[in-house]
């Protein structure tokens, strides 16, 4: 599917295969088992996959913009019985009521998993960028650098819980994947609000069946090789 003709409805249903795919696999379940307890805030409802594993130990409050998505996360989230609060927002022009919703939530924990959206979004957001590739990594990018803003890392959040999909070149140890990740995300996210990367899990699972595109989240040195496809989970606490 050509991402730049998606649209908002389009998007819903392309990111409904490859979320039933994803618990299929048992990433929501893992994933909400390694979150840490307490008000979670999640950056993007989808179609309600994370927070029905989510809302078995946490208090949830989501956020998302694609009217679609939240009509598809009412829909499921009913239909297994799971609470939740969704709030429909712009991440990129919170009003003053956007903010008073997350304020009054006191969340300690955000949760961002698989940050993305629909090609009219992403475009619109990343108009600097002329390589459509490249325009997704910049536009999560964008999403993180909210996540970790005054108006949203209130001074009640201690952690900050980020998946990415992505692929890990072979070869590499588990301290060298962690060492990378901590680094590039301790620089250019993390340290000028201070937190710092604790945890870095990289999960290997079978791409075959999945219809979104990979980066290449992990190639240090651009280094060769054999690329396995993964999850890399990675969460931050508050240190100052």
């Amino acid at each position: 599917m050509n991402r730049v003709l998606i649209n908002p409805e389009q998007y819903s249903q392309h990111w409904k295969k490859e979320s039933e795919f994803l618990e299929f696999h048992g990433i929501y379940q893992l994933l909400s088992k390694m979150t840490p307890s307490g008000n979670v805030l999640e950056f993007g409802c989808g179609i309600g996959k994370g927070i029905r594993y989510l809302s078995i130990g946490h208090n949830v409050l989501s956020l998302d913009s694609n009217p679609y998505l939240v009509d598809e996360a009412n829909r499921y989230l009913d239909s297994v019985g799971a609470s939740r609060k969704i709030h429909k927002c712009d991440f990129f022009e919170l009003t003053a009521d956007d903010k008073r919703v997350i304020r009054e939530f006191k969340p300690k924990v955000i949760v961002g998993w698989f940050i993305g959206s629909h090609g009219v979004d992403i475009f619109k957001h990343t108009q600097e960028e002329p390589n459509d590739i490249t325009k997704s990594k910049l536009y999560r990018e964008k999403i993180e650098d909210i996540v970790v803003s005054p108006d949203v890392c209130l001074a009640s959040v201690e952690y900050v819980h980020l998946v990415n999909r992505g692929g890990r070149v072979v070869g590499f140890t588990e301290a060298e994947l962690f060492n990378d990740t901590k680094e590039d995300y301790d620089t250019y996210v993390f340290e000028s609000i201070g937190f710092e990367v604790f945890e870095v899990k990289n999960i290997d699972w079978p791409r075959e069946g999945s219809e979104f595109q990979y980066a290449q989240a992990h190639n240090p040195n651009l280094a060769k090789g054999e690329v396995v496809p993964t999850i890399i989970s990675i969460i931050a606490k508050r240190v100052k």
